[in-house]
């Protein structure tokens, strides 16, 4: 208890720093005039931010005196968690949201319909945020929740061993990516080009984008298009030719061959810098990011997390001011500070661009796409990872895959 309650005083001190010293950014009251707040409040918070969140809580309350109840759900338990409080009416106030999560919620009335309450907060409003997060605001006709960190997904790379095969620059098309994969795979035994993970359902999203293509259309999902078919087998290529372990690579073995050299190029998002700060920091300048190799386009995931209001919530009023202070300039830029996630807000994250591989996600963003936002995507997306499974690992053919694919989309 003791140690928790250090680590939850020094984020906020951290907090109160990174706060004060943006003079630049919005600040102040998020609260609406003649809006009456009441609490306390309880906070779902995912994996391991619970004590971030109390830091930034203790803010708040100084602000508003609202008291702020938080709970960090792990990752693994958010659905049995979110489903119980639906059936029982008991659950949060304030709820992150996973992107994939939005339309499940909404569609199990787990969530406030607060497509008449956003516009009396500035910190809110759709144009604040990235093109497709903001798209991730509204479904079936309405806003269920608002954006709050954002994620994407771009290119690490080894620049030391790709100046060691002599590449001074990472790949931007898929050309220069499968040649700069077979230089980098000759290097000797046990060392490949690229990294794919299998079971990320984010890869073959990711290079139909690419190739100019998508997988849903007036509301329909569809895996029959020829820029779905080149994306597929694109990543086979890979596998085929032996330039990418034929395994899943978890980002525990995405590091380490990163370290080892073994693993000099894979796709992983913001988060990852962190992860390489803290386990490989004898890589420090040897590395960066570059935005995805285009086919037709640089176009990659948008990711991250929402804020959403409960739909049995007693304290409407000061959820949405809580939500809304975290969506404020300053404390996201204070957020970032101490936990390394990205703003989902436009203003912050521009202040952060002075750092070359902010600058990259930056410019990724405003290109990315979210999953399609549907109740069935986890389903859907358990299919698209079971695909690619069998036709990089088992040896089913493309033809045989997709058919499957197909028929068992329709199915769902």
């Amino acid at each position: 208890m003791k140690r928790r309650t250090a680590v939850v005083v020094a984020l906020g001190a951290a907090l109160a720093l990174a706060v004060s010293g943006c003079a630049d950014g919005a600040s102040g009251d998020s609260t609406p005039s003649g809006t009456s707040l009441t609490g306390p409040i309880e906070v779902w918070v995912m994996g391991n931010k619970g004590p971030a969140m109390e830091a930034v809580a203790a803010g708040f309350s100084a602000e508003t005196g609202v008291t702020v109840l938080v709970q960090a759900i792990p990752w693994g338990d958010v659905r049995t968690k979110m489903s119980t409080a639906i059936v029982s009416g008991q659950g949060p106030d304030v709820l992150q949201v996973g992107l994939d999560r939005v339309a499940e919620w909404a569609d199990a009335g787990g969530l406030l319909d607060l497509t008449d309450r956003v516009a009396d907060y500035p910190e809110l409003q759709a144009d604040n945020f990235f093109p497709a997060s903001a798209s991730t605001m509204s479904y079936d006709g309405r806003t269920m929740t608002v954006p709050w960190i954002a994620d994407t997904r771009v290119l690490f790379y080894r620049s030391d061993l790709l100046e060691e095969v002599g590449l001074s620059q990472p790949p931007a098309d898929w050309t220069q990516w499968q040649a700069a994969a077979l230089a980098l795979s000759q290097r000797g035994e046990g060392k490949y080009g690229m990294g794919f993970n299998v079971n990320d359902v984010n890869t073959p999203l990711i290079l139909t984008w690419s190739a100019g293509g998508d997988i849903e259309a007036d509301g329909e999902l569809s895996f029959t298009s020829q820029q779905y078919r080149q994306a597929v087998e694109f990543e086979h290529s890979f596998f085929a030719d032996g330039l990418t372990p034929a395994r899943a690579l978890a980002d525990a073995d995405l590091i380490a061959g990163f370290k080892d050299g073994s693993i000099p190029m894979f796709i992983s998002g913001p988060y990852m810098t962190r992860s390489l700060a803290d386990q490989a920091p004898e890589l420090k300048g040897q590395w960066s990011v570059a935005p995805i190799p285009a086919q037709q386009s640089s176009t990659s995931l948008m990711a991250g997390s929402n804020l959403g209001v409960f739909a049995f919530s007693d304290h409407v009023d000061a959820a949405l001011a809580f939500i809304a202070y975290l969506d404020r300039r300053d404390v996201q830029l204070a957020w970032n500070s101490t936990t390394f996630d990205l703003p989902a807000a436009q203003g912050a994250l521009e202040l952060l661009i002075g750092d070359a591989n902010v600058a990259v996600y930056h410019q990724q963003m405003n290109s990315a796409k979210p999953v399609p936002i549907t109740a069935d995507w986890g389903a859907v997306a358990q299919e698209i990872t079971r695909a690619s499974e069998q036709i990089n690992l088992g040896g089913m053919t493309v033809d045989q895959a997709l058919a499957e694919l197909t028929a068992q989309v329709a199915a769902i």
